[in-house]
């Protein structure tokens, strides 16, 4: 299968078992464009997508998530938020995106005006962890910890979903998916630093279960939309 992943740090574990010809490396919002042309067959997209999008085949028990603070989904910012008055959002992203307009409404009845000079700044990524680790976490807005605090739910950020008409056989999903979890169990010995094995082994969460799944239906009902059916696979 032709594989989209994204070119971050908390995707270094699924890739322990890929030949590097299989995969294609872009952002997020970017591989959901991929998967819809037909350019790739599998590929990590925001769980937003899941959500609203086509009815995706999703590869059971893996995902992108957190469980409290994530550090590389976060708001930036040099002063408060409540006297920020603009907010400009990542253009890479599209489950932070909603995330963020969930939150900052839901929780804290903010209302910042989405613009490219907003004085807070939505990053993901490395950009957004290289960040937090600059500031240690002063000025900073971490999405996961604040959607952890409002709903006592896990957070999902982005699954493995499968383009549309592909219809692999078991084997091959089984396959993929015992490759990933083989990273998954070595996340810390792929870490480099200290601070990089932290991340991955307590912020990142890779599991998709009941709670997960759990996770991703609140985001569905608290941002107003009615959840896609989702087959697992």
């Amino acid at each position: 299968m032709r594989i989209g992943c994204v070119p971050y740090d908390h995707a270094k574990p699924f890739g322990v078992r890929w030949k590097v010809e299989e995969v294609v490396w872009d952002h997020p919002k970017e591989l959901v464009g991929r998967l819809k042309r037909g350019e790739v067959d599998l590929a990590l997209v925001p769980v937003w997508e899941i959500l609203t999008g086509s009815s995706y085949r999703v590869v059971d028990g893996l995902a992108v998530g957190s469980r409290g603070e994530v550090r590389s989904v976060a708001v930036f910012h040099d002063k408060p938020l409540v006297e920020c008055g603009g907010i400009s959002l990542t253009p890479h992203s599209m489950s932070s995106v909603q995330l963020w307009r969930v939150v900052s409404k839901g929780a804290w009845g903010l209302r910042l005006e989405e613009r490219e000079d907003g004085e807070a700044r939505l990053r993901i990524g490395d950009e957004a962890l290289r960040e937090w680790t600059e500031r240690k976490g002063r000025g900073v807005t971490d999405l996961g910890k604040a959607w952890w605090d409002w709903t006592g739910k896990p957070f999902v950020f982005a699954v493995w979903a499968m383009r549309e008409g592909l219809r692999p056989n078991v084997g091959e999903v089984e396959k993929f998916r015992e490759g990933c979890l083989a990273g998954i169990a070595k996340r810390a010995e792929l870490a480099e630093g200290e601070m990089e094995k932290e991340y991955l082994t307590k912020c990142i969460r890779y599991e998709l279960g009941v709670e997960e799944k759990e996770g991703m239906a609140e985001f569905a009902k608290r941002s107003g939309v009615a959840m896609r059916k989702i087959e697992y696979l």
